[in-house]
């Protein structure tokens, strides 16, 4: 969409991922809502960026790594950036997507949502700090979306070196990443969170006449600890999404079929609770629950 005056260009993508369903509501919503009369520069909407893996509502095109399991490897099109149009089928939907929309980004954002059984408090994750002066430039973005989180790590699959957000900041665009609620769901408060937290990106940008909305706790973390079970069973959780923990303070049991409590899982340190599973049954080693560690 072309606005009526001159501005930055803003990719925003979801469902890289086929089971990140709140997203697609979300940019479709806002793509809805802008009238071109009004915005500055070029807004660049895709609500479906991996659409052979939305078909399966999986993370990834089922049917092709089902089929040639070995061949799709990697299958995650969003670690694959920016691209091969001589590759698999993942590698080259990446490389369509970069090479004749994202390149063409000033800013770009791309909103995810756990994996289907988990749900994440809203949170942004942004280029590497070795990124310079472009990862500042989007903490203070993620800041005026709105996030409660603000994940600034060093290391981990956030921020990868093949992923949209990072591959944007080394051509110099300023890019980051949103999660916000379920995998899998169709949430009205989730979709209503994000809608306003790009319209205050679009504000923020000089793309939309207003005042940025306050919005989020806006807490910046270093990394987060997953907290995995050592049993299998019933999974009871016993904090809520959000709530500040203490060191040692218990999250969650898990108790047998009979009802027997076999495992009391408690935090290793004091931080926010960001990531929780909603799946009532676990198996040994399973991730239940992920902490923040402020920055």
């Amino acid at each position: 969409m072309a606005g009526a005056r001159p501005g930055p260009t803003l990719y925003v993508g979801a469902a890289i991922h086929g089971d990140e369903i709140n997203g697609i509501e979300i940019v479709s919503r806002v793509a809805r809502a802008v009238d071109p009369a009004a915005l500055a520069g070029t807004l660049l909407a895709v609500p479906v960026q991996n659409p052979l893996a939305l078909q399966a509502q999986h993370r990834f095109p089922l049917g092709l790594v089902l089929k040639s399991p070995l061949d799709q490897m990697p299958a995650d099109m969003w670690a694959t950036f920016p691209g091969d149009r001589a590759g698999n089928s993942t590698e080259r939907l990446a490389a369509i997507l970069h090479d004749e929309l994202m390149a063409r980004a000033d800013v770009l954002v791309d909103i995810h949502t756990p994996t289907t059984g988990g749900r994440y408090a809203p949170f942004a994750f942004l280029p590497p700090a070795r990124c310079g002066a472009v990862a500042r430039r989007a903490e203070a973005l993620a800041c005026a979306f709105g996030a409660d989180f603000i994940l600034d790590a060093e290391q981990g699959i956030y921020v990868d070196d093949h992923t949209p957000h990072v591959v944007a900041a080394g051509r110099g665009a300023v890019g980051f990443g949103v999660e916000i609620g379920e995998g899998g769901r169709l949430e009205a408060e989730a979709v209503e969170r994000g809608v306003r937290g790009l319209t205050n990106l679009l504000v923020a940008l000089e793309m939309l006449p207003g005042q940025v909305e306050p919005l989020g706790r806006q807490t910046v973390l270093r990394s987060m600890t997953p907290l995995r079970c050592a049993r299998g069973g019933l999974l009871r959780l016993q904090a809520a999404l959000g709530d500040e923990l203490a060191a040692g303070q218990p999250i969650a049991t898990v108790t047998s079929v009979l009802g027997e409590v076999v495992e009391t899982i408690a935090t290793p340190h004091a931080g926010p609770l960001v990531r929780i599973t909603t799946f009532p049954t676990v198996t040994a080693g399973e991730r239940v629950a992920q902490v923040g560690v402020p920055r």
